[in-house]
């Protein structure tokens, strides 16, 4: 009970001192991904993370639609919607990731450097893995 008190304490700062989270979220489009994959892992009672996550879905959906943000942006965040990152199959939404980190223009090159060699790596493994059962 603690941890869920805890959770709705984080989450009300982004609130008004009406309940309502705050319009000044929306200018923060990372943050609003970030908060929409977080609503993901509520439990029953967060009553808080419903009200994120419809926030979030709303203010996405209509940045989705916006013409003046750039693609890779608008395709990040209808993926989000589609899908969130952890019901998705680990490898493939890590490659994902790494395609749209790779477009962002605030990325650190040495990040996405090891990001892709790591990647690589496992894929790799993977390979000699399959190569070793179908002998």
């Amino acid at each position: 009970m603690k941890l869920i008190l805890e959770c709705m304490d984080v989450f009300s700062r982004f609130q008004d001192g009406d309940g309502n989270f705050r319009e000044a979220i929306i200018g923060n489009i990372k943050g609003m991904i970030s908060l929409h994959e977080a609503c993901h892992f509520k439990m029953n009672g967060e009553f808080i993370l419903d009200e994120a996550l419809a926030f979030t879905t709303k203010h996405l959906k209509s940045l989705a639609q916006n013409q003046s943000i750039s693609p890779h942006l608008r395709e990040h965040i209808e993926n989000v919607l589609f899908r969130a990152y952890h019901h998705g199959m680990r490898r493939l939404e890590a490659r994902q990731c790494i395609s749209f980190y790779e477009k962002d223009e605030s990325r650190n090159d040495v990040l996405l450097k090891f990001a892709k060699y790591d990647f690589n790596r496992i894929q790799l493994l993977y390979q000699l893995e399959l190569r070793v059962l179908t002998r």
